[in-house]
């Protein structure tokens, strides 16, 4: 509990090295994520070469964990292994379930072995910003048809204890049996203890609320050729 309840994310490591027995415990962990139907529809790919490490460093936007973490995974959403192995209507694998189906299963997996490496004692960051560029990423990794990159998973032996960020109000992200009712002022106070945590970790230099630091974020990250490539890829077909 206190691992769940007290997550951070890291993005400075020491020099330690991740052994291999502890890499394998955390991708034996991953597997055994909950997935639909049993498919396991999800690739894992170890970077190790530091020149894809710089490349995916570069698509991110110049984020250097990305290139200094001891250890780096690329979670895929995958359902080539299926249409290669199984008789499948492709239709089925080109719908909009088959499609939720690889992305969850790829983060459930993701979290499961996030939550295997903290309980080894290590810490670690995931990383979206690699969507920026996901043709690149595609002929980087020799990924076929119907894979899809989503996140890297960051990991290595802390250098520091960062602050905990604080997450929005139960009652605005918990239902009984009905969607959860709120209103704009159930943010104020949300918002404040945002502005004043950022406030405190940055000596006065960022003090954007929850709100303020979420509207920048998708009006600067909105990514609309993730479609395109989705479609490319393989994935939802819907004509």
């Amino acid at each position: 509990m206190d691992i769940l309840i007290n997550h951070r994310s890291v993005r400075e490591f020491t020099k330690e090295k991740i052994s291999d027995d502890q890499k394998k415990i955390i991708i034996d962990a991953a597997q055994m994520a909950p997935t639909s139907s049993y498919l396991q529809a999800y690739t894992i790919i170890e970077v190790t070469d530091m020149e894809k490490r710089k490349v995916l460093k570069e698509i991110s936007g110049g984020q250097e964990w990305v290139e200094k973490a001891p250890v780096v995974y690329l979670f895929c959403a995958d359902l080539h292994r299926i249409e290669t192995l199984m008789e499948v209507d492709e239709k089925i694998l080109e719908n909009v379930e088959l499609y939720t189906v690889a992305v969850v299963d790829a983060s459930l997996a993701a979290q499961k072995a996030f939550i295997a490496a903290q309980s080894l004692g290590l810490g670690g960051i995931t990383v979206g910003g690699i969507r920026n560029n996901m043709p690149k990423l595609s002929e980087l990794f020799n990924l076929p048809s119907k894979v899809m990159p989503l996140f890297l998973l960051c990991l290595g032996h802390p250098k520091e204890e960062r602050a905990k960020k604080p997450r929005l109000p139960q009652k605005m992200i918990l239902g009984e049996n009905t969607y959860p009712t709120f209103e704009q002022k159930d943010l104020i106070s949300y918002d404040q203890q945002v502005s004043e945590f950022y406030n405190h970790l940055t000596k006065g230099v960022d003090q954007y609320s929850w709100t303020e630091r979420c509207e920048h974020a998708l009006a600067q990250k909105p990514r609309f050729e993730v479609t395109d490539f989705v479609k490319k890829a393989g994935f939802l077909n819907l004509e």
